[in-house]
């Protein structure tokens, strides 16, 4: 894979996580209806923040991608038949809503009380980021890529990553305050999420990604380095495997204090979609013109 290819690795990974907060957090608003605790306000905000922060990110290291990022303005100019305009144009979009989420609710700019609308904007327009971040990649002549296999792949970092984020902060905020009396049912929910995901991610290696030798064809395969495949397998079985033991035990553990075992879980998982985006840009090759 070219060395500078490794930006959109960050920049898709990091943007699906942003979005996978966001839907994460939308999840749980449900289980959250009912709910007065006024510690809920404190951590509407570090969801935004969260999201904010990681899509920011992931814009500026979009940058590091282009020869020369004072020309990224025309990169929207084709919006009407390009979707790498679209993602483009969705991805700043995406950044304006949240940016609007988090004034509205730390500077009531313009209203706290849109904040809702704000927020399901965000929601809706970083969805079709992702979607259109898909379609890029959907070219016909790329074998690969052009499969199922991607916007379910992509769709599936963002909850799986998001959900694993937002997991670590609503555990780390009780630790900190000790005020979230539905913590428990909280974590459930994100928990299912990210089993889900794993779930998926299983389905999709399984049925829909394709084999690299059985589309080769009269061309020549990608070789691709056997350690990243195996490495995303392992970070996936490891971290996931860690998550599990740690919902499974976890009033044991918050006695002894080992909250680092979600923290490491959820780390390992990120390295292995970091791994398994690596493998993705490097199967690229073309069987035509």
């Amino acid at each position: 894979m070219n060395s500078n290819e490794w930006p959109l690795v960050f920049f898709t990974v990091l943007s699906q996580i942003s979005l996978g907060v966001i839907f994460a957090a939308f999840v749980l608003s449900f289980t959250m209806r009912n709910s007065a605790d006024p510690a809920l306000e404190s951590l509407k905000k570090l969801v935004i923040i969260a999201s904010l922060g990681t899509m920011g990110v992931a814009l500026i290291i979009s940058f590091l991608h282009l020869a020369n990022p004072l020309h990224a303005v025309y990169a929207i100019s084709n919006t009407g038949s390009s979707w790498l305009s679209r993602e483009i144009l969705l991805a700043m979009m995406y950044f304006f809503t949240l940016l609007v989420c988090f004034t509205s609710i730390k500077y009531n700019l313009p209203h706290s009380s849109m904040f809702g609308y704000f927020f399901l904007a965000s929601l809706f327009v970083g969805t079709m980021m992702v979607w259109s971040m898909a379609q890029v990649y959907m070219i016909p002549t790329v074998p690969l890529w052009n499969s199922p296999a991607t916007p379910v792949a992509f769709f599936n970092t963002a909850i799986m990553l998001g959900s694993g984020l937002l997991l670590v902060i609503l555990t780390s905020y009780h630790i900190r305050i000790s005020a979230l009396p539905d913590i428990k049912q909280f974590q459930t929910a994100l928990f299912y999420l990210v089993a889900a995901s794993a779930f998926i991610y299983l389905l999709n290696t399984l049925l829909l990604q394709p084999d690299v030798t059985a589309v080769a064809g009269g061309f020549r395969a990608p070789a691709i380095p056997m350690f990243w495949g195996l490495a995303q397998k392992v970070l996936m079985i490891v971290g996931f495997g860690l998550l599990v033991y740690w919902y499974t035990t976890q009033t044991a553990i918050a006695i002894s204090g080992k909250h680092w075992m979600l923290f490491f879980a959820v780390a390992l998982l990120l390295l292995a979609e970091l791994a398994g985006r690596y493998v993705f840009y490097a199967s690229y090759y073309r069987v035509g013109i």
